[in-house]
């Protein structure tokens, strides 16, 4: 996944909070995000040793679950995606046995040509539910695109998939269910990459679920990240995005349905870019979200950083606060020897099956890309950085 997949509202103050204005700002909680004074950056999956073949990487942010015999399972998925599975999270160890890969299809209506497991959800470690981020690259399918770089000819939806083995094993229906997807086929406005992209992982609140998903826009979409929930996660028909007032957008098919029923998401304030990951900090009962940037000048910030933002309701979310300071993988520096991207935070001692809660301590788990020639290649690796959260003031 270059460059980097909601919960029924109570129907009183929850509902206050869905129509409250969308540029109130969440407070910052009296809590900051640092690195752990004896944190070492550990390898937990190391392309070098355990790679399946060449391009066996780490492309996506982590995702992991409990499954029903008590191992954890868990994704930093390429497009031929295979699972991490271990005692807990600090001992996931690769599988080379795939579990899900698209159909390298030509058509785009499929969307089957280059799929990721972007977000997975189970409440019983046996069924699974995941969102799929799904790629379609015109640029190799002759005929199908006007450019012939890959960014100008790269279009982008969300579908979903399901597993009843643990996640081992993903099917899908057909056509393929979409969760999101632009109001337009993929031979329009060609020239930029397109589309939805990237789901953060999926999280429950108050008996629905949520998930955070990145748009490029176009034909009246602003660009941005916008906010999907669920009220049934067994069924991918029922993901709404927000539309600045409540959760009513469904998706809709660009190939098989009226356009004319299309409506943009609203994006939400202060989330700059796709999600990596959104965890609830049990002492503070605040969600978090985490992001991987390039470099910003304005901040004097060369090679790119790691930041945070709060939120009372994953719809406010508090300014982005700085974690660390290092080359990402838009550094345009080519003196890097290794660059990092796809973060996300889980703590290996949540309570949570699906991993969406925290201690006052967890772990930025994220890709180590080496660098050579000034590219990036497939050596890859996959590491561990130990955080933890302070509480500030008296």
């Amino acid at each position: 996944m270059r460059g980097a997949r909601i919960a029924h509202l109570a129907l009183s103050a929850a509902f206050l909070l869905l129509v409250a204005p969308l540029a109130a700002e969440a407070q910052t909680p009296a809590y900051r995000l640092e690195v752990a004074p004896d944190a070492k950056e550990e390898t937990v999956v190391s392309w070098a040793r355990q790679r399946c073949e060449e391009w066996d990487l780490p492309d996506a942010p982590l995702r992991a679950f409990r499954d029903d015999k008590g191992e954890v399972v868990a994704f930093a998925s390429h497009y031929r995606s295979r699972p991490l599975i271990g005692a807990d999270l600090s001992s996931i160890r690769k599988s080379c046995a795939v579990s899900f890969e698209a159909k390298n299809s030509a058509d785009p209506s499929q969307f089957s040509d280059k799929s990721w497991i972007a977000a997975t959800w189970t409440d019983d470690g046996r069924h699974v539910q995941a969102l799929i981020h799904a790629e379609y690259h015109a640029d190799k399918h002759p005929g199908a695109c006007r450019f012939k770089e890959a960014m100008s000819c790269w279009y982008n939806v969300v579908t979903a998939a399901r597993s009843d083995d643990g996640g081992r094993s993903f099917k899908t229906d057909e056509p393929r269910p979409l969760v999101a997807a632009p109001p337009y086929r993929q031979d329009v406005d060609q020239g930029r990459h397109r589309g939805f992209f990237n789901p953060s992982n999926i999280v429950e609140k108050d008996g629905a679920w949520y998930a955070l998903i990145a748009t490029t826009g176009g034909e009246g979409q602003k660009s941005g990240v916008c906010l999907f929930r669920s009220t049934d996660i067994k069924d991918p028909t029922t993901w709404r995005a927000f539309d600045g007032q409540d959760f009513t957008i469904p998706a809709v098919d660009p190939y098989r349905d009226d356009l004319s029923r299309a409506r943009p998401c609203q994006p939400l304030k202060e989330l700059p870019t796709t999600v990596g990951s959104v965890t609830r900090h049990e002492a503070s009962g605040t969600w978090l979200s985490l992001f991987h940037l390039g470099p910003d000048p304005r901040q004097n910030i060369a090679g790119g950083r790691v930041a945070y933002s709060w939120s009372d309701d994953l719809i406010h979310w508090s300014p982005l606060q700085t974690l660390l300071v290092h080359p990402t993988m838009w550094s345009k520096d080519c003196s890097d020897r290794l660059r990092y991207g796809y973060g996300a935070i889980a703590d290996p001692q949540s309570r949570s099956r699906n991993f969406q809660t925290t201690g006052d301590t967890a772990y930025l788990f994220m890709t180590r890309m080496h660098v050579t020639g000034c590219k990036l290649g497939p050596d890859r690796d996959l590491v561990r950085l130990k955080l933890r959260f302070v509480k500030e003031g008296p």
